[in-house]
């Protein structure tokens, strides 16, 4: 397996010199050299491919972790797990990535119905059902995802589907509450865009505008296009 080991070391330094192309085609001849069986070299190759559109985007650790993945398979060095549940979630992160968050959603829904569990997964889905404008479907995954782990990004995300349920002062009050209850270390950019919202509904319009322009800075990648119209009208 050296040789196999050499390959994934040059389509390392392939993708951080951005050689996009040079990478793919030394996986693609790695994975011809293995000689897999006809459903591993599909999965091989579909991971390969997920491999080279992270690494167009810029990804380039996800596409590492595709790349090694797909010689994984190739070699059959991977676990011999049903591969689905993870082909889904990263097919699922990349229509998320451009913007089609309900094929998104029906992804990471195709996933756990595969098996995929724990609390990213299900965050996932919630956030992608509510980039997709289904606040009430969002809730219902994020309200698992905090059973499974209660964390700080949760708690925003479930503040920004509570309030697109109820958009009222009381519930904007009650989000502030939570928010501050749960403030991470470090602020994150949906965290405060869930501290920006209820500012706004709660009726103070500098706190928000203050909280919008910092999401504004980091929002690259992060916010739905309806999300990122609500901080532009909001300052």
């Amino acid at each position: 397996m050296a040789d196999i080991q050499d390959r994934r070391d040059d389509i390392a330094d392939l993708l951080a010199a951005s050689a996009v192309d040079a990478a793919a085609q030394c996986a693609l001849l790695a994975i011809d050299a293995a000689a897999p069986g006809s459903a591993a070299r599909l999965s091989a190759l579909h991971l390969a491919s997920l491999g080279v559109r992270y690494a167009a985007e810029g990804n380039s650790a996800a596409a590492r972790e595709a790349f090694d993945l797909a010689l994984d398979t190739a070699t059959g060095e991977s676990d011999g797990g049903d591969l689905r549940p993870r082909l889904y979630r990263n097919v699922a992160a990349a229509l998320d990535a451009e913007g089609h968050h309900a094929s998104a959603a029906r992804c990471l829904e195709t996933a756990v119905e595969h098996g995929a569990d724990g609390s990213a997964v299900w965050q996932a889905l919630g956030r992608a059902r509510l980039k997709a404008g289904d606040p009430a479907g969002a809730l219902e995954a994020l309200h698992h995802a905090q059973r499974l782990k209660p964390t700080a990004a949760v708690t925003a995300d479930l503040v920004l589907a509570d309030l697109a349920v109820e958009a009222s002062p009381a519930a904007a009050r009650l989000a502030l509450a939570r928010l501050e209850a749960s403030r991470p270390d470090r602020s994150s950019v949906r965290w405060d865009f869930a501290l920006a919202r209820a500012y706004q509904m709660a009726g103070d319009a500098t706190t928000a505008k203050a909280a919008f322009l910092r999401v504004l800075e980091h929002a690259d990648g992060e916010l739905g296009a309806q999300e990122l119209a609500l901080v532009r009208s909001g300052i």
